[in-house]
């Protein structure tokens, strides 16, 4: 059967020893990438990983090759049913005065019954290796705050992400925008904030910068659980506090929250 891969390239304006810090080491890895994270390096180490933080088991990564500052090949979590792993390689090199980073992350099937893993992962990490860019470049070595949450939503996963996002939404942003595009955000509050598009996909993913969190992001995406949607939610900052984040984020995770309930979107608790 035909073996899929997931291959991505982009260049940091840092040098590969930071960027190889930021991906490997576990207090880094947190301040861009899964809220909860520990790492043994070395072969026959691993990094652990986990986006939820109640889950009593995060996927553990174990590295296979390990060649720092450079070379990176590592396990990923179980395929779909646990039939066998999706490695991921990573590959550093100093070009143009930063760093030339290439990702491949292999494994996947082509039968339809992975599509929905395929397209997942490498809108995942479309996203994730832009967050890394941004958090090297402008915030390395500075603890981020993260408040986020996952809403199962009933029906159609499509109608719940036109409630949120959109012109009409709770986060209210024209189609169509470019990534580096500049613009005013409407927020569920009825505030705004200017903003800068980091990465978006139609329907499926929502990421900016934005002037009301410090240069902190917004990231909403609709994921599926188990066949279930969810949106989900993050707001980050390296800028403010804890206490100062949650004060500004939590009625904009309570206005959604009531957008979905008013549409009768939300499954009943």
């Amino acid at each position: 059967m035909t073996i899929r891969s997931i291959e991505k390239e982009l260049w940091i304006d840092a040098a590969p020893e930071d960027v190889w810090r930021a991906f490997t080491d576990a207090q880094e890895i947190v301040n861009w990438f899964a809220p909860r994270a520990e790492s043994q390096p070395g072969v026959g180490g691993y990094i652990e990983l986990a986006w939820d933080l109640k889950a009593v088991q995060p996927s553990r990564c174990h590295i296979l090759e390990w060649r720092p500052h450079a070379h990176l090949l590592m396990t990923w979590r179980d395929a779909p049913g646990g039939e066998h792993e999706l490695p991921v390689e990573l590959t550093l090199a100093k070009q143009d005065g930063g760093t030339l980073l290439r990702l491949v992350h292999s494994g996947f099937l082509s039968d339809a019954s992975w599509d929905e893993e395929y397209e997942s992962h490498g809108r995942g990490w479309s996203y994730e290796l832009r967050s890394l860019k941004y958090y090297v470049e402008h915030h390395f070595g500075r603890a981020r705050q993260l408040v986020m949450e996952r809403l199962p939503v009933s029906g159609d996963g499509k109608a719940a992400w036109q409630a949120i996002v959109g012109p009409s939404g709770a986060f209210r942003v024209l189609d169509g925008l470019a990534e580096g595009a500049e613009f005013v955000l409407g927020l569920p509050t009825g505030e705004t904030t200017s903003a800068e598009l980091m990465f978006a996909v139609k329907d499926r993913d929502f990421v900016a910068t934005v002037s009301m969190l410090q240069g902190g992001l917004f990231r909403l995406a609709l994921e599926l659980i188990s066949g279930v949607p969810e949106v989900w939610i993050w707001a980050f900052s390296w800028q403010l506090s804890d206490a100062e984040l949650k004060t500004l984020t939590l009625p904009i995770f309570e206005a959604i929250r009531e957008r979905l309930s008013a549409g009768s979107l939300s499954l009943p608790k």
